[in-house]
């Protein structure tokens, strides 16, 4: 019987790709924050927002941190049905 050395699930992504998903993100959650603001329920608008881009900046640094030291480390694996049409 022989030894299993790896198993890889997923597909790798290329540095840029990594990138451009943390640029995305924070856009995203700048239009977001936005919102947040302009809704003000409860007079926490500008407190939520803030909590808000304080997490996007950090899943945003993790994003950044794969592009620049674990590409070939971390994987992309699709959720099926993820994505309505």
């Amino acid at each position: 019987m022989r030894k299993i050395i790896n198993v890889e699930i997923g597909q790798s992504l290329p540095k840029e790709r990594w990138q451009e998903a943390a640029r995305n993100l924070t856009d995203l959650g700048k239009v977001l924050a936005r919102n947040l603001l302009a809704q003000n329920r409860d007079g926490r608008g500008k407190e939520d927002a803030d909590d808000l881009m304080a997490d996007i900046s950090l899943a945003a640094l993790a994003l950044n941190y794969v592009a620049e030291f674990a590409t070939d480390k971390c994987r992309f694996i699709a959720v099926p049905g993820g994505q309505e049409k």
